[in-house]
């Protein structure tokens, strides 16, 4: 993913939008400066072209479309062949003084893949912000609109098509160098067209509309870390399955801990999601998760990630079910050039409400691993590398269960 996004999500989705807003650089970031500024100062300075207040950043890009480079994701419909996606992502800033930044991103895509012969799919995702760097306030006003395939790594486990539009503003209130006030407000529309690929699923169920809000304080409390208190709420509206209509909030805490070396991120509360309709089964527990990078060395590097989550089901009797995921990788730069790299991936799916199912009446569960190793080798303006990992997944109801070796292979060329 996702990556606004297109499932429904309490920590996990925003973990990129919370780390962005409480990013810090320990001792060094005693200054009024916005974390964003830095993200677009960098991104600027990468720009392959360049001329007055114009500048521009665009890459060439081969992948697997069942890969994601820290995220086991299945393929199409268990098939052999080769399946892989070509993507050219650009993007294009208008930067007509320090303080306003406008850009679009836009990342055409191109799939080739198995299934009842050969298939071909274009897609996109367009994304336009609108960026205000005030004294004590940052703004940013955006508008993203995607039609692309996917791959689900959940219940579903297949290759489906999917249209998601994202409206909204983040932004982030300095009082301080030491205190701020970060919130993001945003439309959500998620469809899945039948007229696309999709697998041999009712997924229409989960076209919906929705709304999100989220307020986090942000503290450095201490000189290598801050932390915060959070709050979230969502509704949603379904159009073929008006069961599912809902409301989600979330309370939590966290901090962020920077030594320079080492980065952590963690952020638990309070879940809860009711339904409009009466009599469906509600939820209410903890959920959160944690992310965190170290440095070891010159040369080395490793990184794990952890959540606990929600997401909306099409199993029967469950509008919802529980998204445990756990990641780890490591790194090793043996030359200037070669970087080798292992991973793996846990994850595990559960379902509160017990149906009947081939071996009783039970709740489901879902569980899969991906260990994995692999290389990238990189040239003046190509970088490419191949991963080999096993697929293990299993269910108590014998559901999208798959098991093998894959291979996966990384391309990508920077004009």
């Amino acid at each position: 993913m996702r990556q606004g996004k297109r499932l429904f999500i309490v920590a996990l989705a925003l973990c990129a939008f919370a780390g962005s807003a409480f990013a810090q650089n320990g001792l060094r970031d005693r200054e009024r400066a916005f974390s964003a500024s830095q993200e677009i100062a960098s991104d600027l300075r990468k720009a392959h072209f360049h001329h007055g207040p114009f500048y521009l950043l665009s890459t060439f890009q081969l992948s697997d479309i069942g890969y994601d480079s820290s995220f086991y994701v299945p393929t199409a419909d268990r098939q052999s062949g080769f399946r892989f996606g070509i993507q050219g992502p650009t993007r294009f800033y208008f930067v007509p003084s320090k303080k306003t930044i406008y850009s679009i991103d836009v990342r055409p895509e191109l799939s080739f893949f198995s299934r009842n012969g050969h298939n071909t799919v274009f897609g996109y995702r367009a994304r336009a912000d609108a960026q205000y760097l005030l004294n004590h306030l940052y703004v940013d006003l955006y508008a993203e609109n995607a039609d692309q395939l996917r791959a689900d790594v959940a219940e579903i486990a297949r290759l489906l098509s999917e249209r998601a539009t994202n409206y909204g503003l983040t932004g982030e209130l300095k009082y301080s160098s030491r205190t701020s006030l970060t919130f993001n407000a945003a439309a959500l529309k998620t469809s899945y067209p039948l007229d696309k690929i999709q697998p041999n699923l009712p997924v229409e169920l989960l076209d919906r509309t929705g709304h999100n809000y989220r307020i986090a304080a942000n503290h450095k409390t201490f000189p290598l870390t801050s932390l915060f208190v959070t709050g979230e709420f969502s509704d949603y509206t379904f159009k073929n399955a008006s069961n599912k209509d809902s409301h989600r909030s979330f309370i939590g805490a966290g901090f962020v801990h920077d030594s320079g070396r080492t980065v952590t991120r963690l952020e638990a509360g309070s879940g809860k999601l009711t339904f409009v309709q009466p009599g469906q089964h509600e939820f209410q527990g903890a959920l959160g998760n944690i992310t965190s990078s170290k440095k070891f060395g010159t040369s080395t590097s490793g990184s794990i990630n952890a959540s606990r989550d929600l997401d909306f089901s099409l199993f029967t009797d469950n509008n919802y079910f529980i998204a445990d995921r756990l990641s780890a990788r490591w790194a090793y730069d043996a030359t200037r050039r070669l970087t080798l790299n292992a991973q793996y991936a846990l994850g595990r799916d559960l379902y509160d409400v017990p149906v009947n199912g081939p071996h009783g009446f039970l709740k489901r569960r879902d569980v899969f691993t991906f260990p994995s190793i692999g290389f990238t080798y990189a040239f003046a303006r190509l970088l490419g590398g191949l991963d080999i990992g096993y697929v293990n997944r299993t269910s108590n109801f014998d559901l999208n269960e798959d098991k093998g070796i894959r291979v996966l292979f990384r391309l990508s060329f920077t004009p």
